[in-house]
């Protein structure tokens, strides 16, 4: 019989759905910033910059697996790094660059301090929809949907067969930067700080990219059309539906690629909106 724990699926749609939309009306905001310019094309990115991204990557595994200590602050400054630009560039739909990145400043100053998981939640929102609006609209479409299914395999590989993911995401929470959304059980638990959480039955973790990446998606798409972008949105938060009934229904509960369903979904929600 198939299991489905719907209020903690809900609690999971509610950060899910609130980025994305806020991805997408950020994304629009912007639009009048950025004039005619034409979104980047698959032929921008170019083999130096992919050999980078690959340098980069197998740089941060070499760093956790051999420094335990210098990956835990690594990962809080990194951490601080992107919340700060993502929230500020939110938070400047509203105000002034200045007020925007004073505000911005505040909320890594609470974040660090009381850090707990609904504020940990709430600045993961205003961080991933700021990053994945300002990513999703220099792209277009064909690329985001390439980088989808690559990172969608690799995703597979990472975690099923090398590993290497899990272990990144073991030292984000020992480290206590974690960059995704952390999902109480029980809505009490959002109270909880997050020196208490531990993926398992009490706490589920979805990962930055499980969200920022469908929304880079959408946020292409603002360009073309709103609707398509609203489409593809939806059928994003069907794929984390996917998601969490293949995650749910494990005869062992274990780390899981989350990325693949989602993007398949959110592929598949680019296709009927062409219709």
């Amino acid at each position: 019989m198939i299991k489905l724990k719907f209020p903690l699926f809900l609690r999971i749609l509610l950060l899910f759905g609130l980025t994305q939309l806020a991805g997408i009306y950020a994304a629009y905001k912007f639009l009048p910033a950025l004039g005619p310019a034409q979104p980047a094309r698959i032929s921008g990115f170019s083999f130096y910059d992919f050999a980078i991204l690959v340098i980069l990557v197998l740089f941060l595994i070499f760093i956790v697996r051999r420094f335990k200590s210098v990956s835990s602050v690594f990962f809080k400054v990194f951490l601080t790094f992107v919340v700060f630009a993502g929230a500020q560039e939110m938070l400047a739909i509203w105000f002034s660059p200045f007020i925007s990145a004073f505000i911005a400043v505040l909320l890594l100053i609470l974040f660090w301090l009381f850090n707990n998981v609904f504020l940990q939640d709430l600045v993961m929102v205003l961080t991933f929809a700021g990053v994945g609006a300002v990513l999703g609209i220099s792209l277009a479409p064909g690329t985001v949907i390439l980088i989808l299914v690559i990172l969608s395999f690799y995703d597979i590989i990472a975690v099923y067969k090398t590993r290497h993911m899990v272990e990144l995401a073991e030292a984000m929470i020992q480290s206590r930067a974690i960059f995704g959304f952390v999902v109480p059980a029980t809505f009490g638990g959002f109270k909880e700080r997050m020196a208490q959480v531990a993926p398992g039955e009490q706490f589920m973790i979805l990962g930055s990219g499980d969200v920022i990446l469908p929304l880079l998606l959408s946020a292409s798409l603002v360009r073309i059309s709103l609707n398509q972008s609203v489409i593809v949105a939806f059928f994003s938060a069907l794929g984390l539906f996917l998601m969490h009934l293949i995650f749910t229904n494990q005869k062992i509960r274990r780390p899981m690629a989350a990325l693949p369903p989602i993007a398949l979904a959110t592929i598949i929600g680019y296709l009927i909106s062409l219709l």
